[in-house]
Order: structure tokens, then C-alpha cells, then sequence
């Protein structure tokens, strides 16, 4: 989904436009409405914009001043002028410093949409204009990234001791982050790998979503660290010389992991899910928030997949720390993403190369069986019956000396881990089922209130896009279809049970004007809203 914002000083003008694009365009696109300058810059403060459609000619600033402010922090977005004869000489100015394309206002709405046509096909081309493998398989062979790696470690293990020196230290890992400043956390997935991926592979395309990343997020300063398995993590700072502040920083990166999650699945054909920490980390927090975003991740909502989350909730149990062994860094994985088929071939292929001694078999056991635990401790659930059949399988997972034999031991693990995968899948459906009725609770409730894809994902804490595709998986249609539907039954209710006015009706519904609401109720109904009355 596309985001459009119409910028004009004249209200008529902008009411105008967003009635008569919400009727032409066919494509699914988001449109927002400004009446100044300054509250234009207030949403694209908020809310990445794909398009601006803009005034040259405003009061205060101006639209090529607009341009200018936004490119300066969404320089991907694309800009759109209208003009009058007069301003020809503005708007070709406009276009090579920027502008994607000037409209002169007497051309009509047709010139319009063309307009918006093309830059959306224009959106789509920058996806694919990345060369960013080639760069990847350069970094591949540097040392810097397992310095990081094992910087990052020391502060997960060592906590705030490991940030001892730290100016020092940032210099060592080639990064201009400052030390006597807080950092901002995005943690990151890639939620799973195709089969034919080999190992070396799947290094060189997190390196190429490393790449994705530091080129999109050009305002600020990025130490990206990656992990072990598919995980790895961002450690962000404005740059000291650019225009972004630290309270403008989660929108902007927010909107900006879209675009990153957008590229990786054009690019590199790869899932990748984010979440970022809301606020500033002092860096003595850092191994504390990082084991909280990770968690949240694991949690999920939907299927799991392709998800860019903002962390506000509370905080869940401290992880255990990973065992050493080459595969359960993989199954561990497989559990936290509810992969059950590889979970249960990695396991039989754990257990099967083990040496004939008792000592391996019982560290691989435990190793096994305290991923199982700290599964269980998240979803914080009892699905073995009674108090007491839990604990019994609690004895039983946590002595090796249980099981009669290796494979009733392997038969154990297998069976209570896909029950986990199972029940955690069946939670996380809880609480997107949870959320989405919270939404819809909203909408009915605030039918006359603003209920844009922007606001509405505030309500439920949610990335605008994500929250789109989230609501209509599991709903089987547009969140903008149920509004439609509610506002026309709202709207017939009203009509006929009441004696209020069309324009009483159309704000009651979430019109500003008579005219929309008779133009959108006749497209949907057949019949203006007088002749649906008349009909009673």
C-alpha cells in the first residue's frame, strides 16, 4: 500500500482533490489531506509519505521549500507539483532538484492520476535498482563485522561492564557512534531461509540486508551488529549534523523499515522482520532491551512473518543463554519460529551423529531440553492437564536418566517441542485475534473520528503497512472495506430512523462535506441519500 499527501492552502482545493482521487484511483494507496505547509511537515513527521501531491504557491513556505524539508529526511519520497501558468519557471526548477513531475492545474484530473501512476511505477523501479550483493560479497571477507559480533556479545554476557572504554572501543569498530549519548535498538530476522541456501549464502544476503539498511537510513548514524543463526541488531544515533531529532527518530525509522522489508522481498526474496525500541537506551541497558525486542519478535503477531513491531510492552523473563553446540543454535531457531518439520529433522539429525558416549549424549540432552524450557516459560501456559501432570513432565525434561533409551529420549523432546511450536502458533493467532478486535472496537466506536491507516495503527501500536497486510490476512479483506461497510449501514440508519440532515448524516459518518458523502453513498448503495429516504 502507497501513502498520498495533498498539500494546498486552499481547502476547497485539497477537499477536492482527495474526493476525486478516493474515486479514480484503482491501486490501493492511503490518502492523507494538509492545509498548510506546517501541518504537512507534522504528518511527514509522523508517518513515512510515498507521494506528496503539493501547491507551489503557499503562504509562509512554500512548496519548493516543502521539497527541499522533505527530501532533507525522506529523500525516496516522491514529490508532485500543481501550478498555475505563472510558476512554469518554479516547477521545471522543482523537477532537477527533485520534484518527480509538475502538473499545471488547468490540465484536469486525468493529467493528475497519470502523475501519480508514474510515480508509483518510479517507486517501484528504485526497488530494483540496488546493486547491493556486489557490495555484500566485499564486506564478507572483512574482519570488522565478528569484531562487532564479539563486542556485542561481551555486553550481552557482561552487561553494563563491557561498555567500559567505550569511546575507545567505538573507535576500534569503525563506527562514529558518540559514547556520551543514548542509542536507539532495532532488532532484526530473517524469518526463515530456503532449503537450497547454504551457509555462506545466507552470511552474504544478511550482509546485503546490512547494506539495504545503511542505505536507506541516511540520517542517521548505524552500528549494525549481526548475531548468531538469522538474527542481528541495529544500534542508531541522529547524525550531529543532520536535521533529524531524537523525537522525530522512532517515526523515521519506522517508516523507514518498510522500505528496507520492501527491498529485501523484491531483491533479495527474502522475509525479514523488525522491531524497534521506542524510546532512548543508555548503552548500560542495552543487553537488557536487546533480550526484551528479541523476545517480542519471538512472540509475534500473525503468521510470524514479515513483521515490524514497535516494543511499549512490559517486560518477560530473561532468556537463558544458547548451548554451544554447532546445530542448536538452529533448533532453537526452528522452536522460536514455530518450524516444527525442521525442528524435528534437525533434532534426529543432532541426536544421530552423536558419539557412543554417555557424557555427549547427556550435554546435548540438556542442551536440547533448556531450549524447551525457556519455550515454555514464555508462553507462561499449562496444556498438560493438572499442577501435577505439568510437573511430572517438568522431572521428566529435566532428568536424562528418564528415558530408558537415546531414541525414547529423542521421541521425549520431539513430541513435547512440537507441542510447544503448536500451542505457541495457537497463542500468537490469541493475540492477533486480540488486537484485531480491539481495532474493529474502535472503528465502530469513533465512526465520525479519523480513522486513517496512520492513526488507526497508533491505536494498536502497529507499522501502518504492516498493520494493512496483518488485518487482511486473517481477515480476508481491506481494513478500508470494513470502514466503508459500517459508515454505509451507519449512514442508513440514520437516514431512516432519524430526521438529521444530510450533512448532520455525512459528519455522523465521518464526511466533512454534504456532497462527498452523497457522491460515496451513491457509489456504494445506488441511490443518493435523499432517495434512499424518499424510498422508506
Amino acid at each position: 500500500m502507497y501513502r498520498l499527501l495533498i498539500v494546498d492552502d486552499e481547502p476547497f482545493t485539497v477537499d477536492g482533490l482527495y474526493e476525486m482521487l478516493l474515486d479514480e484511483l484503482d491501486m490501493d494507496m492511503d490518502i492523507y489531506r494538509a492545509y498548510s505547509a506546517a501541518e504537512a511537515m507534522g504528518w511527514l513527521t509522523r508517518t513515512k509519505m510515498d507521494i506528496v501531491l503539493s501547491d507551489i504557491r503557499m503562504p509562509e513556505m512554500d512548496g519548493l521549500q516543502l521539497q527541499q524539508w522533505i527530501q532533507s529526511r525522506w529523500p525516496r519520497c516522491k514529490v508532485i507539483f500543481l501550478t498555475g501558468v505563472n510558476d512554469i519557471q518554479s516547477a521545471q526548477q522543482a523537477q532537477r532538484s527533485g520534484g518527480v513531475d509538475y502538473i499545471l492545474k488547468t490540465e484536469g484530473d486525468e493529467a493528475i492520476v497519470q502523475s501519480i501512476r508514474r510515480a508509483t511505477s518510479a517507486i517501484q523501479e528504485d526497488l530494483h535498482n540496488e546493486d547491493l550483493l556486489i557490495r555484500a560479497k566485499g564486506q564478507l571477507k572483512e574482519l570488522l563485522p565478528m569484531l562487532r559480533r564479539e563486542w556485542f556479545t561481551a555486553i550481552m554476557e557482561q552487561g553494563g561492564l563491557a561498555t567500559a572504554n567505550l569511546s575507545e572501543r567505538l573507535r576500534e569498530l569503525d563506527t562514529i557512534l558518540r559514547a556520551e549519548e543514548a542509542v536507539m535498538l532495532v532488532c532484526g530476522r530473517v524469518d526463515y531461509w530456503d532449503e537450497r541456501y547454504s551457509m555462506s549464502d545466507q552470511s552474504l544476503l544478511l550482509y546485503a540486508v546490512q547494506n539495504i539498511a545503511e542505505e536507506y537510513l541516511d540520517r542517521v548514524v548505524m552500528l549494525p551488529v549481526m548475531l548468531s543463526g538469522s538474527y542481528f541488531v541495529w544500534l542508531l544515533q541522529p547524525k550531529l549534523d543532520g536535521e533529524t531529532q531524537w523525537d522525530e527518530l522512532p517515526a523515521y525509522i519506522q517508516g523507514t523499515l518498510e522500505s528496507i522489508q520492501q527491498t529485501c522481498r523484491a531483491l533479495l526474496h527474502i522475509p525479514v522482520s523488525f522491531i524497534s525500541y521506542g524510546s532512548q537506551a543508555a548503552w548500560e541497558d542495552i543487553a537488557r532491551i536487546f533480550h526484551l525486542l528479541k523476545q517480542s519478535l519471538i512472540l509475534g503477531l500473525g503468521n510470524g512473518q514479515e513483521m515490524i513491531l514497535l516494543y511499549r510492552g512490559e517486560e518477560h523473563a530473561t532468556p537463558a543463554s544458547e548451548a554451544p553446540a554447532l546445530v542448536i543454535p538452529r533448533i532453537e531457531s526452528a522452536v522460536e519460529m514455530g518450524q516444527k518439520p525442521l525442528f524435528v529433522e534437525l533434532l534426529n539429525e543432532l541426536f544421530r551423529g552423536l558419539p557412543n558416549r554417555f557424557a555427549v549424549y547427556a550435554q546435548t540432552y540438556y542442551a536440547v531440553a533448556v531450549i524447551l524450557l525457556k519455550q515454555w516459560n514464555h508462553m507462561n501456559r499449562n496444556d498438560y492437564g493438572d499442577d501435577a501432570d505439568a510437573e511430572t513432565t517438568i522431572r521428566r525434561l529435566l532428568d536424562v536418566n528418564a528415558h530408558k533409551t537415546k531414541e525414547q529420549a529423542v521421541q521425549f523432546l520431539s513430541e513435547m517441542g512440537c507441542h510447544l511450536i503448536r500451542h505457541g502458533k495457537q497463542e500468537q493467532d490469541e493475540r492477533t485475534e486480540r488486537m484485531i478486535n480491539k481495532l474493529n472496537r474502535y472503528i465502530v466506536e469513533h465512526l465520525d473520528k479519523d480513522l486513517s491507516l496512520a492513526f488507526l495503527a497508533d491505536v494498536v501500536y502497529l507499522n501502518p503497512s504492516y498493520l494493512s497486510n496483518l488485518y487482511k490476512t486473517y481477515t480476508g479483506r481491506n481494513i478500508s472495506d470494513y470502514i466503508t461497510e459500517l459508515r454505509v449501514e451507519r449512514a442508513k440508519a440514520l437516514l431512516a430512523e432519524s430526521q438529521a440532515k444530510v450533512q448532520e448524516v455525512a459528519v455522523a459518518v465521518g464526511f466533512d462535506t454534504a456532497g462527498y458523502f452523497t457522491r460515496f453513498f451513491k457509489k456504494h448503495v445506488g441511490v443518493t441519500p435523499q432517495e434512499f429516504r424518499s424510498r422508506i
